[in-house]
């Protein structure tokens, strides 16, 4: 009964150092600033509208929605009367959205190339 009691305590004691928190990894909306609109333009399509916000920025309006998995990691536990367990973190749908993007552009007759994203919607 005692061996039972012990196996039982070491089991939990370990089950007890594992991690409950699981950061989500996705890519921000922010990571696009400093970034030509061009680049967006390109991955996303031709946008759903543009806005003139003031006599140097526009709008760009896209709405878009990315959805990633993350998890899966792998983590060990280890009980010292059986040996080490391998495990795998829950994966889970992680989704970004953006509705679009403010762009400085030095003048309306500039290319697309040269307008830079400033701020994201």
């Amino acid at each position: 009964m005692k061996k039972i009691a012990v196996t039982v305590g070491l089991a939990l004691g370990a089950a007890g150092c594992v991690p409950t928190v699981h950061e989500t990894m996705a890519v921000s909306c922010f990571d696009y600033i400093g970034r030509p609109i061009s680049e967006r333009i390109a991955a996303f399509g031709p946008p759903q509208a543009i806005y003139r916000i003031s006599p140097t920025e526009l709008g760009y309006v896209f709405e878009t929605k990315d959805t990633t998995f993350v998890g899966g990691h792998t983590y060990y536990t280890v009980n010292y009367l059986t040996g080490s367990d391998r495990h795998r973190t829950p994966i889970h749908p992680v989704t970004t959205r953006c509705r679009g993007f403010v762009v400085r552009t030095p003048s309306s007759t500039a290319p697309v190339s040269e307008r830079v994203i400033v701020d994201v919607l």
